[in-house]
């Protein structure tokens, strides 16, 4: 079955639908994506060790707030608390607008070093942290610009190694974010009683180390490409990109579906706990349930049904809003169980779906500035993950167990950015390739 409407005069010319690219690649010419094979399936396998401790370690945050509302910061408020996720995730992102570029000019390696000893440096100092502003620099700060100096070159690195296989590669590779959103509140929750707060941290440091190291060691006897022309700050930082109608429609939409995004991932475990009454256990399990179901969900669209990323997006981010939409209408254990799932699920297509929209032909011409779009179009998403689990933690009561303001701006945001998908949607329809 054909993926792409040809319409009654055969398919349009991309000339006749695209407007001419704003940027220009900086090299002569641009060598085709091998599409496979045993080196490129090991950068995949090395991106999927690098997502276990970026998207993966920002996703276990929801265990960490409930731990710091019992513990270390009692005395300080949900929207308070929640910032220090809410910055680490941000900069995880933002900083994809300096990693992208550094990457396209060549520098992963240098960027994934500086990241992997920023992470395992700051999960270290959280580890001896007992005040607010302490763990919010550790964690929220030199953790969260660790994540960003590894993220967007991870991504761009699987994205330029594959065409028609682009979807499932991303998606294998992002799927190491539900292992670590797993394995990590697991290990937590199970160390932390018996050997307190600081070994638990050092525990997950550990394994951090590790597996960072292990990447690095598979990306050592690979040379990545350099442009074959010294770029200027133009073409570097692919600000003229913001000028396609198609382009900025999608990052405005990542700015608001990730307004909503984190706040069940967050708040999970305290509605669970206050709301629903369940032991302190399950609250804490309901995060690796979560990460559980977003693990099938950025594998399974891909392989089950043959759908472009941008379809895929476009759909399960609508089935996200109206989850989050039935959230407020869940008040038994049970159903809040099969909620996280079907939840975990949908958010796994979003973030794994995404990276490989940007790719497309129609928001990014040539896949030589990849990395300057991934990371631009982050930077929106970025903003709404600041801003958004505060905003929600404000309306929230933990006395009276009350998250129905949060509950309802956190759907809101998800269908505003449902409707802002509709554009970049439509034009991937109406284009002749398929990547």
């Amino acid at each position: 079955m054909s993926l792409i409407n040809e319409g009654k005069g055969g398919p349009p010319r991309a000339s006749s639908v695209l407007p001419a690219p704003t940027e220009k690649s900086p090299g002569t010419s641009t060598p085709a994506p091998p599409n496979g094979g045993f080196d490129a399936w090991l950068r995949v396998f090395a991106a999927w060790l690098i997502f276990i401790n970026t998207w993966g370690l920002t996703q276990t945050y929801g265990t960490f707030q409930e731990f710091y509302e019992g513990a270390h910061l009692s005395g300080r408020s949900a929207s308070d608390i929640s910032w220090i996720g809410s910055m680490q995730s941000f900069l995880v992102v933002i900083i994809g607008v300096i990693a992208g570029p550094l990457f396209d000019i060549g520098l992963l390696k240098p960027c994934l070093f500086v990241g992997s000893v920023l992470i395992v440096f700051g999960m270290m100092m959280l580890s001896l942290c007992q005040e607010y502003w302490q763990i919010f620099l550790a964690q929220g700060i030199v953790v969260g610009f660790g994540g960003g100096m590894l993220y967007i070159p991870a991504v761009a690195m699987v994205t330029t190694q594959f065409t028609t296989r682009r979807p499932i590669a991303v998606g294998l590779a992002s799927s190491g974010s539900s292992i670590g959103g797993i394995i990590f509140p697991l290990m937590f929750r199970n160390i932390q009683p018996q050997a307190g707060f600081g070994w638990a941290v050092r525990a997950i440091a550990f394994v951090i180390l590790s597996t960072l190291c292990a990447a690095l060691v598979i990306l050592g006897r690979h040379e990545q490409p350099r442009p074959a022309k010294r770029r200027t700050f133009k073409t570097l930082f692919a600000f003229a990109a913001l000028k396609e109608p198609r382009f900025l429609a999608f990052t405005v939409s990542l700015f608001f579906i990730f307004l909503g995004f984190y706040i069940p991932l967050f708040y999970v475990p305290l509605y669970a706990q206050y709301a629903l009454e369940t032991s302190e256990d399950l609250a804490y399990n309901l995060v690796a349930i979560v990460n559980a179901g977003s693990f099938f969900g950025r594998i399974l669209p891909f392989l089950v049904v043959r759908l472009l990323p941008v379809y895929n997006l476009a759909f399960w981010t609508a089935v996200s809003a109206v989850l989050l939409f039935c959230w407020i209408a869940i008040h038994n254990v049970a159903g809040f169980i099969v909620w996280t799932v079907l939840y975990g699920f949908a958010s796994g297509v979003i973030i794994s779906a995404s990276p490989s929209v940007v790719a497309h032909k129609t928001l990014c011409p040539e896949i030589t500035n990849i990395g300057s779009r991934l990371g631009l179009s982050w930077a929106f998403a970025a903003a709404g993950i600041l801003i958004g689990t505060p905003i929600a933690g404000a309306g929230v009561n933990i006395a009276s167990a009350n998250f129905i303001v949060g509950q309802t701006f956190s759907g809101a945001m998800m269908a505003a950015g449902v409707v802002l998908l509709l554009v970049p949607t439509w034009s991937v329809f109406r284009y002749k390739s398929p990547v």
